[in-house]
């Protein structure tokens, strides 16, 4: 291997530690390792994209650090979705390439941008990135600015840039500061900490944001351990004779606080829980509680909530994911994969208006649902919040998929800036690890190990915040602004 290309080859592998550093170091030295490579990676693909690097080169850094950080996806495709070794791993080929080039390509257009000026690159990377990361296809959607939710005081900085505007930042930072190295403009390094300093501010400025009044609620998480995908008798029985168990052990429900019940996606199937069940409402109002738990219906993936004297709430998964619950393109060719993979599409669902309601001594708790995959979205979230004036989110979630990978703490930790972003707690129950809940100050946790049963029972107090992410008009400002600059220091620099 020739020097210029043992060198490039360093260089990818320098790329893929950073991209492993940024999403798979989950917690280490406090959560700093996955800001600082979260702010670093995108400088050093940039600064290779603008000292003119081979496309293949800015492709294979990104690919390899895909490859290292979603290394499970092979083993999952071949004992989950019942591939061939050889199919499984090509799937893992697939997808690691193709995310590895929304990477490349972003850096690319920042290289091409860059004879308008630094700003012109720094803005038109900003953009890209937020396009591909927003608007591209995703099998499974993953947020760069997920990554700085890592650090509680960042994290409350996505009350005012939702997730993907602080990815979007990381990269403009990163593309300015890259064109000062190939351009000797030592000034311009400074830009990475800028943005650090901004994100920093911001949560500072989070304490300064209008809250609502308190609410207080008791929540109990039940998380069965159910065989996944599996639909047999009994299910409600077992998930409440381990209900009931838990009830005693923490002797819930309290007289002065309202007791939420959590059960998580597909805690319940092989029912249709579409329409009028009064025998589930009796089941909520003999215990004197709240419950929301996972089930299904027909084509639809569902939430169902009773609570006494309260009507029944049922929310459908409104977005499918890709490939796992639905198939893409026409019925035609729908129903042709669906053949192919011994699987029937789900049916996207309506977002209903109404919210859950707790009843609660000072008034009900609004709340709202996320079915799994919907959480790693901030468009879907933020509707649903607004749509229901909820107080409170929900995300019931079947992680048992992935068996023992680490898929599932990848999952928390990408939908963690949900709660700072609307500023409300977001509670994630699984059906078999790892719940949690994530607080809108930023802070959070996940509780015990993927494929483990358990019962989790905790209080909770807040005060919504009524954050500017929560506003489509503040997150429309936000995009058309950066078009605007992106389109006006390209042209201004002709």
């Amino acid at each position: 291997m020739t020097a210029p290309r043992f060198r490039h080859a360093f260089e990818s592998l320098v790329l893929a530690a950073l991209f492993v550093g940024a999403f798979r170091s989950l917690g280490m030295l406090g959560g700093w390792v996955e800001v600082l490579c979260a702010l670093a990676l995108p400088l050093a693909l940039c600064e290779a994209a603008f000292r003119g690097r081979g496309f293949g080169w800015l492709w294979l850094g990104p690919t390899l650090g895909m490859a290292l950080g979603y290394a499970w996806v092979p083993a999952v495709m071949e004992t989950k979705g019942g591939l061939p070794h050889l199919a499984s791993l090509g799937v893992g080929l697939l997808f690691w390439s193709y995310e590895g080039l929304g990477l490349a390509l972003v850096a690319w257009i920042g290289f091409r941008l860059l004879k308008r000026g630094p700003w012109a690159a720094a803005c038109g990377t900003a953009l890209a990135w937020l396009l591909w990361e927003r608007f591209a296809f995703h099998i499974y959607d993953w947020s760069w600015g997920s990554a700085f939710g890592a650090l509680p005081f960042l994290a409350r900085s996505a009350a005012f840039l939702p997730s993907p505007f602080l990815g979007a930042l990381a990269w403009g930072a990163g593309a300015l500061a890259a064109s000062g190295l190939v351009q000797d403009r030592p000034r311009r390094l400074s830009a990475p900490i800028a943005a650090f300093g901004l994100m920093a501010l911001l949560g500072i400025a989070w304490f300064l944001l209008p809250r609502g009044p308190e609410h207080r609620l008791d929540v109990l998480m039940i998380q069965p351990n159910f065989p996944v995908g599996e639909r047999f008798p009994g299910m409600a029985a077992r998930a409440w004779a381990q209900t009931d168990a838990a009830l005693a052990n923490h002797h819930l429900p309290r007289a002065d606080a309202p007791l939420l019940l959590l059960w998580p996606e597909s805690s319940v199937l092989g029912q249709d829980h579409r329409g009028a069940q009064p025998g589930l409402h009796q089941e909520a109002e003999r215990r004197q509680l709240a419950w929301l738990f996972g089930t299904e219906g027909g084509p639809f993936n569902l939430i169902r909530g009773e609570a006494p004297g309260r009507p029944s709430f049922l929310q459908a998964k409104v977005v499918p994911m890709w490939f796992g619950e639905r198939n893409p393109g026409p019925p035609a060719l729908r129903r042709f994969l669906d053949r192919q993979m011994g699987i029937l599409s789900q049916e996207p669902g309506a977002l209903v208006a109404e919210a859950f309601r707790v009843p609660s001594p000072t008034g009900d708790i609004r709340i709202h649902s996320l079915i799994c995959s919907e959480a790693l979205l901030p468009e879907r979230s933020r509707e649903g919040l607004g749509l229901s004036q909820a107080d409170l989110l929900t995300n019931h979630t079947n992680d048992g998929w992935f068996d023992l990978s680490p898929a599932t703490r990848l999952h928390g930790a990408q939908i963690r800036l949900r709660a700072a972003e609307l500023g409300v707690p977001l509670l994630r129950s699984t059906l078999s690890g790892m719940s949690g809940v994530y607080r809108e100050d930023g802070s959070g946790q996940l509780w015990g190990a993927p494929l483990t049963r358990a019962e989790y029972a905790f209080s909770l107090a807040w005060r919504p915040i009524r954050t500017p992410a929560r506003s489509g008009a503040w997150v429309l400002f936000l995009g058309g602004f950066l078009l605007v600059a992106t389109g006006v220091l390209a042209w201004r620099s002709r």
